[in-house]
């Protein structure tokens, strides 16, 4: 009996190694391919498609299509869906290789010499494959690789498939998907010759022929061409058989009939995506839609907007509250009420909402509204929310972008031209009048605040409801010279412009400053603690919507600031003309804005520019007028840059000529810097400078030049040349770069900064020991408590010179540091004793360990020290001309 168990065991293994032997992919035999078929489809091609369909599904169920906006046909146009099925094509791509890899069969069958070879035969000896799953695979590959967006590699795999593949509906496939690449990629023309190059019959394959029909309404879609995808997708829909694919197929071309303009079509369609019972938000966006395509002229209005009223009422529609607002806004666009279309486009950009996008088509709204009025203020500010809110996915989200940069930049010129006026408007206010006016504003915030209202001051950090306050505050301002200060209690413009203050700017170095801290004698009271009771730290102040002087601190009120508002207004109508006509192309505004600035400010240095836009705005439109600008300009400006441009026509291309020498002289002498020919750079700058000594470049070879003698001399020479730069070009980005450096070198060398301040003593002060002089004390902390400094040193005096008249001054400067006089001294001997006799560190209470320091000063150098705003460095010069 175990014999025969032995003899049968031997002959299994004989049998299965005789069929591993005959099964081989070496072997090409009927046996043999059938084999390795039957392996190949149920052990591998199996799990590899099971994968590739595990992908599919989380496609479905992972991505989130945006009813609002005109559905993709298919979703793995989104490239979104790469991350949600990229380790199940994977895998299945891994499966695929595997089977070629390991089943293929390439070997020619063998025939019996002696037998006549058949046409079915010779069809056989003509594969290249004999193994039919490894087609399948191929394409599985592809396809796998396409949903990963790999499309060069996909191309390649349908490419091969097209040629090489053995069955035809494989073949027929891989057109289908290799037209779907170029559909991805832009090549509209190629994918629609590959599709109409196909034979789709009514017999073909209900798979393959929607198919076929989605991927010609893809090509026409992509391409906005409407009208021709309307056919291709109703064809589809017929074919589709899940329930998802055809409620979205049918709201798709619900869509393309509202694009088209086919309401009634379009209605229809949305009524029976309701009544195929989808999901509630594909139910709730088919309504929405079924009132944004409903004609006032056939329909009731009010019916459709009661409907929405009782949406709004809905529990279950409270996260799409901005929608419904939406629409609401747009059925009273259609019917003419524009003011209340607005307020309900306002409310749908401030509902809560997490959908960003529809706020920023609710903006959008907004936008284009004001836009078309045209209102350039408003529309800039809700362009600039639109593109910050919308997805860049959007539809022409670039050129949306390009518009609100446009807009941007006409609206910040526009800002600074209204807030000049007003400001100035209000500076020429009878002081009582400008006083009740601030305090009529802080008592409105106080008592806002006070209700539990939020104040857009507190709240200024809340883009949505940025917009909403400054339309209120604009909306009720009527009074002239109000809207500066109900624009701090607002917010400033645009996005990227709203967190910051209005204030930040110096006209004069603490103009105000200067005359609200003064405190003398009679003002300080002989109570020490009463005096640190008070407060006179006028730079809190000045930051405190609550307090007068946040208010006060722009306005002009001496000759100098008025000088220096107007030049902000000049300007920015120039860049406002500019912007008026080379980015918004309104050419009538640009003329008005121009020749505003040539009415407003006759004697300005921009006037001659402005003259020169206006010839070249008129010049298409209005050539007579053109001309007359151009006369103007040539007999009142003919010394102009602009004047020679167009009395010489070849000025303007030696201008580009000598830019151009200039820029290749730069790029000389930087060549010779980095190839370290140190004297090279330096002479080639020099003589660059003589040449082209206001040239734009003119900064950067200064920079070049001193860091090429900081390769070849001390850091005192590098200095010099560093200051050289700065004193010849303030305000250029190489200056700044300039002043960093010096910063830096102060720090590492402070005898540099020692020397350099003694160097600079010498030439603005002056030692008189002849002139009146006053005792001086510094405090570098702008925080220390002024009043009780100066109290101090009251005391001090009250104390100790009884029976002297002298007078005690404290003043905050430029709010970097605290100088308080003594004066009252009959000559510079007297101010010296009293300086010597002073002991600080004894006399002023000093809790913060604040840096103090104390000389003697004349009343003229004093006058140098408040323009100059270094006391270290007149300290300097103290203690080399006084103590010495």
């Amino acid at each position: 009996m175990a014999s025969n168990k032995t003899t049968y065991k031997y002959l299994l293994l004989l049998g299965l190694s005789l069929i591993l032997t005959y099964c081989s992919v070496e072997k090409n035999t009927g046996t043999s391919r059938f084999y390795q078929s039957m392996t190949a489809k149920y052990n591998i091609y199996f799990n590899g498609n099971e994968s590739f369909k595990s992908g599919l599904v989380k496609i479905s169920k992972g991505y989130q299509d945006d009813y609002a906006e005109l559905l993709k046909v298919f979703e793995y146009s989104d490239p979104s869906t790469v991350s949600l099925c990229s380790s199940d094509m994977e895998r299945a791509i891994q499966k695929a290789s595997k089977l070629i890899s390991l089943k293929s069969i390439t070997a020619k069958p063998e025939f019996n010499e002696k037998r006549q070879i058949s046409g079915k035969d010779k069809e056989l000896l003509e594969r290249k494959e004999y193994n039919e799953w490894v087609d399948d695979s191929y394409l599985l590959i592809g396809k796998a690789r396409f949903y990963k967006h790999e499309f060069n590699e996909a191309a390649s795999i349908f490419n091969y498939c097209i040629t090489d593949a053995n069955d035809s509906a494989i073949k027929t496939e891989a057109v289908i998907w290799l037209a779907r690449i170029y559909n991805e990629t832009g090549k509209y023309n190629e994918s629609l010759r590959l599709i109409n190059g196909l034979e789709i019959t009514a017999d073909s394959p209900k798979a393959l022929k929607s198919m076929y029909f989605t991927t010609l309404a893809d090509i026409f879609i992509k391409q906005k061409k409407y009208p021709e995808a309307i056919d291709p997708l109703e064809k589809s829909i017929k074919l589709v058989s899940s329930k998802r694919a055809r409620y979205r197929m049918t709201y798709l071309l619900a869509q393309l009939f509202e694009k088209t303009g086919d309401g009634a079509r379009a209605t229809s369609l949305y009524r029976d995506v309701v009544n195929m019972n989808p999901p509630y938000e594909v139910e709730f966006n088919a309504k929405i839609n079924i009132a944004g395509v409903f004609d006032i002229n056939s329909g009731n209005p009010q019916e459709v907007s009661k409907e929405l009223g009782r949406m709004l009422k809905d529990s279950k529609n409270k996260d799409y509250l901005d929608q419904i607002y939406f629409a609401l806004g747009n059925i009273s666009m259609k019917e003419g009420r524009e003011a209340e279309a607005l307020v309900y486009f306002r409310k749908s950009a401030i509902a809560k909402s997490q959908n960003q996008n529809q706020k920023g088509r609710s903006y959008l709204a907004l936008a284009n509204y004001y836009y078309k009025k045209p209102d350039y203020m408003n529309a800039g500010k809700y362009y600039d929310s639109a593109v910050y809110f919308l997805d860049q996915k959007y539809p022409d989200y670039l050129a949306l972008k390009t518009k609100s940069q446009s807009l941007n930049a006409l609206v910040s010129q526009l800002i600074i031209i209204q807030r000049e006026d007003s400001l100035q408007r209000v500076a020429l206010m009878p002081e009582a009048e400008r006083n009740a006016l601030i305090s009529s504003i802080i008592a409105k915030i106080v008592k806002d605040e006070s209700e539990g209202k939020t104040s857009a001051n507190s709240d200024r950090y809340n883009l949505g409801q940025y917009y909403e306050n400054e339309r209120r505050y604009q909306g009720n301002i009527d009074q002239e010279g109000k809207w500066y200060f109900y624009n701090q209690a607002a917010l400033t413009f645009g996005r990227t412009e709203f967190r910051r203050r209005w204030g930040d700017r110096k006209f004069e170095d603490n103009w105000r400053r200067s005359n609200k801290t003064r405190v003398n004698v009679s003002q300080v009271s002989a109570n020490p603690n009463e005096v640190s009771q008070k407060s006179s730290d006028t730079s809190a102040a000045v930051h405190n919507y609550k307090k007068p002087e946040y208010y006060l601190k722009n306005l002009p009120l001496n000759d100098s600031l008025i000088i220096l508002s107007n030049d902000k207004i000049s300007i920015a109508l120039l860049n406002a003309g500019k912007a008026y006509s080379e980015r918004i192309l309104d050419q009538s505004k640009a003329t008005e804005t121009f020749e505003s600035l040539i009415n407003r400010f006759p004697a300005n240095e921009l006037v001659p520019e402005a003259l020169y836009n206006l010839y070249k705005v008129n010049k298409e439109v209005n050539n007579a007028k053109s001309e007359t600008y151009r006369q103007r300009l040539l007999q009142n400006y003919p010394g102009s840059e602009f004047a020679k441009i167009l009395s010489d026509p070849a000025y303007y291309e030696k201008k580009m000529a000598d830019l151009k020498m200039a820029e290749k002289i730069y790029n000389d002498a930087y060549s010779a810097y980095n190839s370290e020919r140190f004297n090279d750079a330096i002479s080639i700058s020099n003589d660059a400078l003589k040449e082209y000594p206001q040239d734009q470049l003119a900064p950067k070879f200064l920079l070049l030049h001193a860091y090429s003698v900081a390769r070849i001399a001390d850091e005192r020479a590098f200095k010099e040349e560093l200051n050289k730069l700065i004193k010849a070009w303030p305000e250029t980005v190489e200056s700044k770069k300039a002043a960093e450096i010096i910063a830096y070198l102060n720090q590492k060398i402070p005898e540099l900064k020692v020397e350099e301040d003694k160097k600079i003593a010498a030439e603005i002060y002056i030692a008189d020991t002849t002139l009146i002089h006053v005792f001086a004390l510094i405090i570098t902390d702008p925080g220390f408590n002024l009043n009780q400094a100066t109290f101090d040193v009251i005391s001090y005096n009250i104390d100790n010179y009884t029976n002297k008249n002298y007078r005690t001054e404290g003043i905050l400067v430029s709010g970097k540091y605290i100088l308080i006089t003594v004066s009252g001294f009959s000559n510079h001997v007297q101010a010296m004793d009293y300086y010597n006799a002073f002991k600080t560190e004894k006399l002023i209470r000093n809790p913060t360990g604040s840096k103090m320091m104390t000389f003697i000063i004349s009343n003229d150098n004093l006058k140098v020290l408040k323009n100059d705003k270094d006391p270290g460095r007149y300290q300097l010069f103290f203690r080399e001309k006084y103590l010495k």
